[in-house]
C-alpha cells in the first residue's frame, strides 16, 4: 500500500540501478547470433503500397531477410483504425512498411536504401477543420472519423459553418458524439455571469527518454521479448496476441522503463515490438530493433489537439451553473483518444456543474496517432477553464482562490 510510505524515507528498488547505470533497458540485452533490424517507413502521409522489390537488398552480404505486412498479415490487414505491426496502407509519415535484418545496423540501412517500393499517393489532411469542410480531403479511404465500436463515419459542414466555428461561434451541428444532463437553458438564465469563447489546444508528442526498442528471440517454442511498457500485466496478453504466440509461451521481460506518459500502458500502443518478434521467427535468429528518436516521434503517439467552443455560466455566489461545450478533436492518422469526452467529464466532476451539454466530432488527420497522455482531456480543458474562472471571479467580485474553493468537489457524508 502506498500510504505505508507517507512520512518515511524509502528507496524504490530500481533507483540504485538507474543512478549507477547498472540497470538494463531493452537495448542493453544481447544473444549469441543476434542481428539488427532497421525500418523502412512511409515517406508519404497517405497512400497504398503497390509493389516491393527487395531483390537487390537480399543479395547483399550480411542481410538475413526482410519482413513485410504480407508476412505479418497473410490473410490481409485488419480493417479499422489503430496501429499495425507493418502496413501496406500508411496513413501517416513514418509508419513502418517493412523491416530488414542484417549483421549490423549500417548494413541494414544500406539494404533499405536498395529496396524499391512503389506507392500510390492518396489525398491527405493535416487539420481536422480542413477535412470537416464539405468536399475536403479525408484521412481514411472510408471516411474522416472512426467511432469506437461503431466503425468509420463521415462528418461534413458547410464552409460558412466551419468559418463561424473558427471565429469562435457556436456551431449548429450536433456532433458525432454527445451527452448532457440538467436543464441547460434554465441554468444559464439563472447565471449572473456568462462567458463564451472559441479555443484551440495543441497536440504534441510523447517523448520518453527510452524509445520503443525491443530484442526478441525464440527458444524451445517460447518467445522471449525484452521491451518497454508501463505495465507488464496490462500489456503481456495483448502483446502475445499481436506477436501470434500463446500467452503461456510468451515471456515479456521489462527490467526498467525509461519513461512513459500513457502510451506504453497497453499493447495497442506497442505493436512495433512485434516486428523483431516476427522477424526473429522468420530468420531463426535473435533480433534487436533499436528505434531512433525520429521514429519514436511518429510511432510513439501524441496528445490530441482540441479546437472548440465553450460557454460557461456562474451564479451570483460564484458557483458554476452551466457549461455548453463543442469540440472538434484531432484523431490523428490511426484513430484513438477520448480526450474530448474526458475534458467535459473533468469539468463535471471538478466543478460539480448543475447542467452540461457536450458535443464532439473526432476528425482524422494524416498525422501521428493519438492516445492517452497524462490526464488526457483534463489537462487541455483546464488550460481553457482556468482563465474563465479568473474572469468570473473578477466580474463577480470574488477572490480567485475563493471561487475555486466554492466550486471544489466535496465529499458528502
Amino acid at each position: 500500500m502506498a500510504y505505508m510510505h507517507i512520512g518515511k524515507d524509502f528507496v524504490p528498488q530500481d533507483v540504485p540501478g538507474k543512478v549507477t547505470g547498472k540497470i538494463k533497458y531493452a537495448e542493453d540485452y544481447a544473444r549469441d547470433g543476434m542481428v539488427y533490424a532497421r525500418l523502412l517507413t512511409s515517406p508519404i502521409p497517405h497512400g497504398r503500397v503497390v509493389d516491393i522489390d527487395p531483390s537487390e537488398a537480399l543479395a547483399m552480404d550480411g542481410v538475413f531477410g526482410i519482413l513485410t505486412a504480407d508476412d505479418v498479415y497473410p490473410d490481409g490487414e485488419p480493417e479499422g483504425t489503430g496501429l499495425k505491426v507493418l502496413t501496406n496502407l500508411p496513413t501517416l509519415v513514418g509508419e513502418p512498411i517493412l523491416a530488414v535484418a542484417a549483421i549490423d545496423e549500417k548494413t541494414a540501412e544500406t539494404a533499405i536504401s536498395k529496396i524499391a517500393v512503389t506507392f500510390e499517393r492518396l489525398p491527405f489532411v493535416l487539420d481536422p477543420l480542413e477535412s470537416l469542410v464539405e468536399g475536403g480531403p479525408d484521412a481514411y479511404n472510408e471516411g474522416n472519423s472512426f467511432i469506437f465500436r461503431q466503425g468509420f463515419a463521415t462528418e461534413k459542414w458547410s464552409r460558412d459553418e466551419v468559418t463561424r466555428f473558427q471565429n469562435g461561434n457556436e456551431p449548429s451541428a450536433d456532433g458525432l458524439q454527445s451527452w448532457e444532463y440538467g436543464d441547460l437553458e434554465a441554468a444559464f438564465s439563472e447565471s449572473a455571469f456568462v462567458y463564451e469563447t472559441g479555443f484551440t489546444t495543441a497536440g504534441y508528442p510523447h517523448m520518453s527518454m527510452e524509445p520503443r526498442s525491443a530484442m526478441v528471440y525464440w527458444e524451445n517454442g517460447k518467445c522471449y521479448l525484452h521491451g518497454t511498457s508501463q505495465s507488464l500485466t496490462a500489456a503481456a496478453e495483448g502483446l502475445a496476441r499481436i506477436v501470434g504466440c500463446p500467452i503461456e509461451d510468451f515471456v515479456f521481460i521489462n527490467e526498467a522503463t525509461g519513461g512513459g506518459f500513457g502510451q506504453r500502458a497497453r499493447a495497442s500502443s506497442l505493436p512495433s515490438v512485434a516486428i523483431p518478434a516476427k522477424l526473429s521467427q522468420k530468420i531463426n535468429r535473435p533480433v534487436m530493433m533499436r528505434i531512433t528518436r525520429e521514429e519514436e516521434f511518429t510511432i510513439g503517439g501524441a496528445r490530441q489537439g482540441l479546437q472548440g467552443w465553450i460557454k460557461v455560466g456562474f451564479k451570483r455566489d460564484g458557483t458554476m451553473a452551466a457549461m455548453d461545450l463543442f469540440i472538434i478533436s484531432d484523431n490523428g492518422g490511426k484513430g484513438g483518444g477520448f480526450d474530448a469526452n474526458s475534458a467535459a467529464g473533468a469539468v463535471s466532476v471538478l466543478y460539480q456543474t448543475e447542467a452540461i451539454r457536450f458535443r464532439n466530432s473526432s476528425i482524422a488527420t494524416n498525422t501521428a496517432h493519438r492516445g492517452a497522455q497524462r490526464g488526457p482531456g483534463e489537462n487541455q480543458i483546464m488550460a481553457i477553464v482556468s482563465p474563465i474562472m479568473d474572469k468570473a471571479a473578477e466580474e463577480l467580485g470574488i477572490d480567485r482562490l475563493e471561487i475555486r474553493r466554492l466550486n471544489a468537489a466535496r465529499l458528502e457524508m
